[in-house]
């Protein structure tokens, strides 16, 4: 079992859900949104355009679960990813259907050159999946990040995607929304955080914001093109001796 092999299945899974609402009005001849429309993901595809994309999306679902599901931890990544991508497309086209934007109406408010947070309705369609699965040994997607209030005091934890680094001496997580994330600006204040993941509590130290090339360099191959998009990341060193 591999991370590598955990994200192709949830990935894999992902892609046959969303394949169904496009392939369905497709066939049924109904124009339907797509992400070839105007907007994109908002206007209306007429069916053949939706028929083609369903194909697209069932392929490369079929294609990354060609070798099937072979270990617990990859179940639990395509079930993630199936119910991940049915919530998401729900919300979106039942709201675009019902004259709203979907998923594009929740864009994050931008302060400055920061992004203040993700959109609270997605955060809430995700944080169950995300709180039930993270830190556990059998699915190394997420891991729990423990930290506390820099004002408040409060302790919290915080369902978080580590992303494989090339230096096993650090713990690297992007940061999507920006550098002003609440979890993070509360670990930089603390100076340090410990980390649930796989099943084990890991002490990491000497935390610092780092920039999208810098990040993109530290993460494994696979994984670089995905950081290099973020804003910023947060890197942090492992305590000597740590197993995880």
């Amino acid at each position: 079992m591999s991370i590598r092999s955990v994200v192709r299945s949830a990935v894999g899974a992902a892609l046959l859900v969303n394949a169904v609402p496009h392939g369905v009005s497709g066939v049924q001849g109904r124009r339907f949104p797509s992400p070839f429309g105007d907007p994109p993901g908002v206007g209306l595809s007429p069916p053949r355009v939706n028929v083609a994309w369903s194909a697209a999306n069932a392929i490369a679902g079929a294609l990354l679960l060609r070798r099937g599901i072979r270990s617990r931890s990859e179940a639990v990544g395509a079930a993630a990813g199936a119910v991940a991508m049915a919530v998401t497309i729900s919300y979106h086209f039942g709201d675009v259907l019902a004259g709203g934007s979907g998923l594009r109406g929740l864009a994050p408010r931008r302060v400055g050159d920061g992004v203040s947070g993700p959109p609270r309705l997605l955060v809430k369609a995700t944080e169950p999946i995300a709180t039930a699965l993270a830190g556990r040994r059998w699915f190394p997607l997420w891991a729990v990040l423990h930290h506390r209030g820099r004002k408040s005091g409060t302790e919290y934890t915080t369902p978080v995607a580590i992303v494989p680094s090339v230096d096993p001496a650090l713990v690297l997580i992007g940061l999507p929304w920006g550098r002003n994330t609440n979890w993070a600006r509360n670990v930089i204040a603390a100076g340090s955080a410990d980390v649930t993941w796989s099943g084990a509590i890991q002490s990491t130290s000497s935390p610092r914001i780092i920039e999208p090339a810098e990040a993109a360099d530290l993460a494994k191959p696979m994984f670089r093109a995905i950081v290099a998009r973020m804003p910023a990341a947060i890197v942090l060193r492992r305590s000597p001796g740590s197993d995880f």
